[in-house]
This record gives structure tokens, sequence and C-alpha cells, in this order.
């Protein structure tokens, strides 16, 4: 269900106003991450009782092309399949037909449980690979991978 509004002890997905960005950063930022939601950004929450859970921002790069970012739990919250459970809503309602991230590698599997196949940057749209290729070339040890909404997997395992 997506929710705006409260809707009792249920926990519900909240596609964040733009208004409330501001607040949505603060948590984000209370929770340990350096991230601040963007005005073009797409901004989805779990929220039980007015409480955020997990959050995650959606970016847009370029026309058509989808990238997770800051998916993220309340730390007095997690190993409770919160960032899951934001993730299978996020799936099954939100308005992205296909989803690419940069994974950590100790979430590569989680990823996978969810859907998302590893991808080779030549194989995405280049908004998506260059970046990607950049982390790569600081060091950084990032698992491309991506999702197709209501199909069968394009991806495949490297």
């Amino acid at each position: 269900m997506i929710d705006s509004q409260l809707s009792g002890a249920e926990r519900t997905l909240w596609v964040v106003p733009l208004a409330a960005y501001p607040d949505v950063t603060r948590q984000f930022r209370q929770w340990g991450q350096k991230v601040k939601c963007g005005k073009k950004d797409r901004v989805y929450a779990l929220r039980e009782a007015g409480q955020l859970l997990a959050a995650a921002r959606v970016l847009e790069p370029a026309a058509g092309c989808f990238l997770l970012r800051s998916l993220t739990v309340d730390p007095s919250l997690r190993r409770q399949g919160l960032a899951r459970e934001l993730m299978q809503q996020i799936q099954r309602e939100a308005r992205e037909p296909a989803l690419y991230c940069y994974a950590l590698d100790y979430l590569h599997e989680f990823y996978l449980s969810l859907g998302f196949g590893s991808l080779a940057a030549d194989d995405v749209p280049e908004p998506i690979a260059e970046p990607y290729r950049r982390y790569r070339e600081r060091g950084k040890s990032f698992v491309l991978m991506g999702w197709q909404a209501q199909t069968e997997s394009i991806f495949k395992e490297f």
C-alpha cells in the first residue's frame, strides 16, 4: 500500500513529498548517512505509527535510468527485515520499471534475493556505468546490479 498519511500502526510505504525532504535528510544523518535528499530524487520510506523505520532514494541520472541510493534502516531496528520490506514494497508499487544500484560487497546476496542481478558496466546505460567506473577506479568495491519489474530476469550472474 502506498500511503502519504499515517495509517495506524500498520507499516506503509511512504512516497515522501518534497516538503518533507529536509526532515528525511535529517533522519538519514541521525542514522549516520551523509545524504541529502535532492529536489529531483524520489524518496521512499517505510514507516509505522509516524516513525521512519527505513528510507531510500531513487535518482534519475537520465530519462528512464533509475538508480537506487542510500537504502538505510534505523540502526536500532536493523536485522529485522525492514530493508527487505521497504525494497519489496518499492518493487511492487513504485513507478520505476527498472532499478540499478551500486551494492556493497556484503549486500550482494541481499540484492540477489530481491531479484537483482549482477551486471557489467558495458551492459547498462552510460549514466549508470560512468559513475560506477569512477568508483571502481578509486578503489571502491561496489557490485553493479539491476532489477527489472514484472519480467523474467534479463540479468546474468558474473
